[in-house]
C-alpha cells in the first residue's frame, strides 16, 4: 500500500497535538529508508507514460508491495553495517529507483514545482499527452484483487516483523496456546473436528458446504425479515442509512490508502491520493487539516489497531475510525472470541482487549481535542474487526465516563457479535436487560449488516450451531457414494429429504453454553441490513433487532466473504441513500 505521510508538527500551547505515530519514523534515518521512502512516494505520485493496461497493474501489484516489504525486512538485516547499507541503497537507487522514474512520469503538479530539467520535460509531455495523472474507480474484480494484496503485504511484513520483534512473538504464541487450550478444554475444538476436519480429510466437505447453502436458501430465506424490529422501535431509517452512507466512508479510509482506492466512486487526482492523509481527506470529504491525528504503529508487544482522529464539521464530532482486519495480527484478535469480564457484562476477549488498548494509545489526544472543541461529540466507526472495537469502546465510554458527558456515538459496519449484558431479564421477555449505562450506548450505536457477509454472525454460539448442521449433514452423506454426492453437488440430483428434515431437526435443539461462551450479540439500537433485491437489481433496507439477528445461523454462501468488503457496503449505502 502507499506510504504514510511524515510526522506533523505538535501544535503549541493549548492547541490539540497533530501527532502521526508511524514506526517506520520511530527509527533512525538511513540511506536505505531514504530511497524506499522516496521510490514508493514517487510511485504513487505519478501515472505511466505509456502502456496503462500493463504498467498500473504491476505498480499496484508488483512493485509497491515489493518496496512495502523491502523497507521492513531490509533496514533491520543491515543494521550496524553502514558501508553495506549505503551500497545497497546506492544499487537500489540505481537498478529500480531511476528506470521506475523514467516509466512512472510525475507531472509538475504532482511535484508541485515546475523546475527543469529531463524530468521536467518528461513530466510535461506526460501531462500533454496522457493529462494529469488520475485514479479511476476499479471494476470489482480488482478492488478484490486489491483487498487480496493489502491482506497478502500486511500478513508478510506481520511475520517479518515477528522476526525482530520477540515481545510480538511471545504474544502471538501466548494468544494462540489460550485459544487452542480453550478448544480443547471445552469441547468446541472437537466439534469443529467433527463438522470440518473428519469431512475434509475424506473429501466431503465441499458437498456438505453446498448442500447446507441449498438447505439454507429454502429454510432461511427470510431470516432478514424475521429479524426486523417490532413495536416502537420499527419504523423509518433514512436518519440510520444517511449517517451510515456519511461514516462508512471513515471506516473504509482507516485502511489506508489502498483500500481507498478500491472503493473510490469517481475519478480523483493522483494528488488527491498522494498520502494517507490526502486520501482520507478526499473520501470523507474532509479537509486535509481536519485529519488530526494518525496512528499506525507496529511495534512493541502490544498490537493496537490502525486508526485516525478527525474533525468532522458537518456533524460537529471528533471521529475516531478504527481499522479492521489487514493483517495475521488482526487475525489473532479475532479469533480470541471467548468471553470475558467487561463493562458490567461479558465480552469478546480479544476486542475488548483491543478497545482498551487503543484508548490507551489515543485517549489523551481524542481528550485534548475534545477540550478544544467545547461544543462536540465523539464518533467511534469501524469495520469488521474495527466495527467490533468500535462498539465496545462506545460501551466503555459510556461506563467508564471516558470523555466525561460528551456525546457519544458509534456506527459499525459488519461488526461481529461482542457483548453480552449480565443483568437478569427484568421485562420477563427472554431477553438480558443491561444497566442503565450500558443501556445508553447501545441506544447510540447502530449497526450495518450488507447481505449475505458471514462476520456480523461469528460467535462461538454461532460457529458452534453451524458445526452442528455442517455434521448433521455429514453424517448423512458419509453414507453415499462419491458420485451421488458429486450430482447432488452439481444440481443434477436433488437433495434427499431426510437431509432437509435432519437440519430442520438440528436447529431446533437447544445445545448448552460451554465454559467461555455466552450469548454474544451486536450492542446495537438496531441493525441496518441491506439485502439484495430479489430482482437484482439494487437493494432493501430492513431495520433488524440485534437480539433477534444474533439467534441466526452463519448463512453458507458463496459471497459470503466478498459481501464483507468495505466497497460492498459502500455501494449499498449508496443505493439505499438513492431511495430515500
Amino acid at each position: 500500500m502507499p506510504p504514510s505521510p511524515d510526522p506533523a508538527a505538535a501544535a503549541a500551547g493549548a492547541q490539540t497535538s497533530h501527532r502521526h505515530v508511524d514506526s517506520a519514523h520511530n527509527n533512525k534515518a538511513s540511506p536505505l529508508r531514504t530511497v524506499l521512502a522516496e521510490a514508493r512516494s514517487n510511485l504513487w505520485s505519478a501515472q505511466p507514460l505509456t502502456c496503462h493496461a500493463i504498467f498500473d497493474p504491476l505498480r499496484d501489484f508488483v512493485f509497491d508491495p515489493a518496496l512495502a516489504v523491502a523497507a521492513v525486512l531490509l533496514p533491520p538485516l543491515l543494521s550496524g553495517r553502514p558501508g553495506l547499507e549505503k551500497f545497497i541503497a546506492t544499487f537500489l537507487r540505481v537498478a529500480f529507483v531511476l528506470p521506475l522514474s523514467a516509466v512512472y512520469c510525475r507531472t509538475p503538479e504532482a511535484t508541485g514545482d515546475g523546475s527543469g530539467g529531463d524530468n521536467a520535460r518528461a513530466a510535461a509531455k506526460g501531462a500533454v499527452l496522457y493529462g494529469a495523472p488520475t485514479y479511476k474507480p476499479p471494476s470489482d474484480t480488482k478492488s478484490s484483487f486489491i483487498g487480496a494484496i493489502s491482506f497478502a503485504v500486511g500478513a508478510i511484513t506481520d511475520v517479518i516483523g515477528l522476526v525482530f520483534n520477540p515481545q510480538k512473538m511471545k504474544k502471538w504464541i501466548d494468544s494462540m496456546s489460550q485459544l487452542k487450550g480453550y478448544l480443547d478444554a471445552s469441547g468446541v475444538g472437537d466439534e469443529l473436528e467433527e463438522a470440518i476436519t473428519k469431512p475434509l480429510l475424506r473429501g466431503r466437505l465441499l458437498d456438505n458446504l453446498k448442500i447446507l447453502n441449498d438447505i439454507q436458501e429454502r429454510q432461511d430465506a427470510d431470516r432478514h425479515v424475521e429479524s426486523q424490529l417490532k413495536g416502537d422501535g420499527a419504523g423509518e431509517m433514512e436518519g440510520e442509512v444517511r449517517e451510515g452512507h456519511r461514516f462508512m466512508r471513515f471506516a473504509t479510509a482507516a485502511y489506508g490508502v489502498e483500500m481507498i482506492k478500491s472503493a473510490i466512486d469517481v475519478e480523483v487526482a493522483a494528488k488527491e491520493m498522494s498520502s494517507h492523509k490526502e486520501a482520507i481527506a478526499t473520501h470523507t470529504g474532509l479537509r486535509p487539516e481536519d485529519v488530526r491525528y494518525l496512528y499506525s504503529k507496529d511495534d512493541g508487544e502490544e498490537h493496537i489497531l490502525h486508526h485516525f482522529v478527525a474533525v468532522d464539521e458537518t456533524t460537529k464530532s471528533v471521529v475516531l475510525a478504527l481499522r479492521g482486519t489487514l493483517s495475521l495480527s488482526g487475525a489473532v484478535v479475532d479469533v480470541q472470541g471467548m468471553a470475558r469480564d467487561f463493562c458490567l457484562g461479558l465480552a469478546h476477549k480479544g476486542m475488548c482487549e483491543m478497545a482498551e488498548g487503543v484508548w490507551k494509545a489515543s485517549g489523551d489526544a481524542i481528550n485534548a481535542l475534545l477540550a478544544e472543541l467545547q461544543d462536540y461529540g465523539l464518533t467511534i466507526t469501524g469495520h469488521s474487526l474495527g466495527g467490533g472495537v468500535a462498539c465496545l469502546l462506545n460501551i466503555m465510554c459510556h461506563v467508564d465516563k471516558l470523555v466525561g458527558d460528551r456525546k457519544v456515538t458509534c456506527y459499525a459496519f459488519a461488526p461481529p457479535p461482542t457483548y453480552s449484558p449480565c443483568n437478569p431479564d427484568a421485562t420477563g421477555d427472554g431477553v438480558m436487560d443491561p444497566p442503565e449505562l450500558v443501556a445508553k450506548a447501545i441506544q447510540n450505536c447502530t449497526a450495518y449488516i450488507h447481505d449475505n457477509d458471514a462476520v456480523p454472525f461469528l460467535s462461538i454460539a454461532s460457529v458452534r450451531r453451524l458445526a452442528l448442521l455442517l455434521d448433521t449433514v455429514d453424517n448423512i452423506t458419509e453414507h453415499m457414494w462419491f458420485w451421488e454426492r458429486w450430482a447432488i453437488y452439481q444440481e443434477y440430483k436433488e437433495i434427499p429429504g431426510a437431509i432437509f428434515d435432519a437440519v430442520a431437526e438440528a436447529k431446533k435443539s437447544d445445545s448448552k453454553c460451554v465454559d467461555g461462551e455466552a450469548p454474544m450479540m451486536v450492542p446495537a439500537r438496531a441493525i441496518v441490513w441491506a439485502k439484495r433485491s430479489v430482482l437484482g437489481k439494487g437493494f432493501e433496507g430492513y431495520l433488524c433487532d440485534p437480539a433477534l439477528v444474533a439467534q441466526n445461523t452463519v448463512y453458507v454462501s458463496p459471497d459470503m466473504i466478498s459481501d464483507h468488503l468495505c466497497e460492498m457496503y459502500e455501494d449499498a449505502l449508496d443505493d439505499l441513500l438513492e431511495q430515500k
